[in-house]
């Protein structure tokens, strides 16, 4: 049977409140973490650092395509594990004393791995992405994070279209049930832990690369620590024009994402991130901040 138009619009809603809880949170955590002396670069000011993230993604592409070929599943799944396990930490030291920081991401480690249901997958989700690309942001200026913006949008549309190994990579981690990505159920009663990826019309969710919340966010935490502008306060969390406006362009590329084709994997970053660089150039251009 042809999909219903609620059928269509849920699991985009779902997924589009995924990078605004992102965003937001992200914006809740800036002030307590800026406090920290955690930084990716020394300078943050290099349009080298962009590249170092490239050359991370790339090693880190490589790593986990390898260990596929070679049937080593488990060893990508406890190094993403430990990744994100550090990620998690990353965010509750910034709020927790050390050890009960430390033995809850340990719990949340212990339960994506006996347990990794697509709910539990998606709220560790949320935190990692916030802490990354809070902890990205802060570490960059806007002028590299705009390119970071700009050579990961033409990265990810590269690896998806052409050379299609991110697929590949998406595919082999999903297997491997290894927490990389949201998971939006298509039908009540889905189990992720259970079915897993699943194909074609059998597919029983919709997938968003965590990397889609991130590599945007990265420029709004930029924009609002490092831009001396106004700070709008909603709800007690703050933000400047130019990281509003690179929210709201986010959601316009999450926008036109949406009307694409879902019979074939899509490359978000392209979408999100030239929203989010065309919404961060207008709303420099009307708060008359200097960025270069």
């Amino acid at each position: 049977m042809p999909e219903t138009l609620m059928e269509r619009v849920r699991p985009m809603a779902v997924m589009i409140s995924f990078v605004v809880a992102v965003q937001i949170l992200s914006l809740a955590l800036m002030p307590p973490l800026s406090k920290t002396e955690v930084r990716i670069f020394e300078n943050p000011e290099s349009v080298a650092n962009p590249f170092s993230y490239i050359f991370l993604v790339l090693g880190f592409t490589l790593f986990i395509l390898m260990a596929m070929k070679l049937k080593k599943g488990w060893v990508v799944s406890g190094v993403v594990l430990l990744a994100i396990a550090m990620g998690v930490y990353y965010v509750l030291s910034a709020f927790l004393p050390l050890l009960p920081a430390l033995l809850l991401s340990l719990a949340i480690l212990v339960l994506l791995h006996i347990y990794p249901e697509w709910y539990v997958i998606d709220l560790v989700g949320l935190l990692v992405c916030a802490g990354v690309g809070t902890l990205f942001g802060l570490s960059m200026t806007p002028f590299p994070a705009l390119l970071l913006l700009l050579v990961l949008a033409a990265y990810d549309a590269i690896s998806v279209y052409k050379t299609r190994h991110m697929v590949t990579l998406a595919e082999g981690v999903m297997e491997i049930r290894a927490p990389l990505l949201f998971v939006v159920p298509r039908r009540r009663g889905y189990s992720f832990r259970r079915e897993g990826l699943g194909s074609g019309k059998d597919r029983g969710a919709y997938f968003l690369g965590l990397g889609d919340a991130i590599i945007p966010t990265v420029l709004v935490i930029s924009a609002n620590w490092s831009l001396a502008l106004p700070v709008i306060e909603i709800f007690g969390i703050g933000a400047n024009l130019p990281a509003l406006g690179t929210m709201l362009g986010t959601y316009l590329g999450f926008a036109i994402l949406s009307m694409t084709s879902r019979d074939k994997p899509q490359a978000g970053l392209p979408f999100l991130n030239g929203g989010a660089i065309l919404g961060f150039l207008l709303a420099v251009l009307a708060s008359g901040a200097a960025i270069f």
